[in-house]
């Protein structure tokens, strides 16, 4: 029998519990009142900016696969997990992904970890889960050096990447990990910033 995943516990959390569909829930309907009323304040382009992984999409598929096999996290497996297109949704992120939609010159930004060469699959699992748009700016990263930080900057001041696009007020800022939001004394949680709950993995436990 395969070893039992250190993980375990807090995968049993994610998926079964009420109170972590309860947060999740929570903290979009939250964030969703901030950029509502934000967005009335703006006249130009604006953005969310959002992670992928544990914010928007649910990968318990690929932890409960790890747990099974006993295997640990590889980016191999990982990758191929991504091919796969078969990442859930976090709960809320739909409605709320939908609703800014309807705002004014709402844009969405996603910032992802996932390498850029997996940029087809991930639009792909988005759209068959309803929650992808023709306008949507994917920023997943190039290679290892390629950091949150450096795109962040990109969509802030309009370049590198964002050269075409130009440079964008960020109203809210979504992820599931520290990183994934600019470290901005002036940015606050629950105001502009919004952590989504993940006990399974992440630089907390290293």
């Amino acid at each position: 029998m395969p070893k039992t995943a250190p993980y375990a516990t807090a995968l049993n959390w994610v998926t079964q519990s009420r109170e972590y569909k309860a947060v999740c829930l929570q903290t979009y309907a939250s964030a969703w009142e901030k950029v509502a009323a934000a967005a009335q304040k703006e006249s130009g382009p604006w953005a969310i900016v959002m992670d992928l992984d544990e914010t928007v999409l649910d990968n318990s598929g690929y932890q409960r696969r790890l747990e099974t096999s006993g295997e640990a996290y590889s980016q191999e497996s990982w990758e191929k997990w991504v091919i796969e297109e078969k990442s859930g949704l976090v709960p809320g992120a739909k409605e709320f992904i939908a609703k800014v939609r309807k705002l004014s010159s709402a844009r969405i930004i996603f910032i992802s970890n996932r390498y850029a060469r997996n940029t087809g699959p991930t639009r792909t699992n988005l759209q068959k889960l309803g929650i992808a748009g023709d306008n949507d700016i994917y920023l997943l990263r190039k290679e290892k050096a390629d950091t949150k930080t450096i795109r962040q900057k990109e969509v802030l001041q309009g370049t590198g990447r964002m050269v075409k696009y130009g440079a964008f007020k960020v109203l809210a800022w979504f992820g599931d990990a520290a990183h994934d939001v600019p470290d901005d004394p002036k940015l606050k949680w629950g105001t502009h910033k919004f952590m989504m709950p993940n006990p399974v993995y992440g630089n907390w436990d290293e």
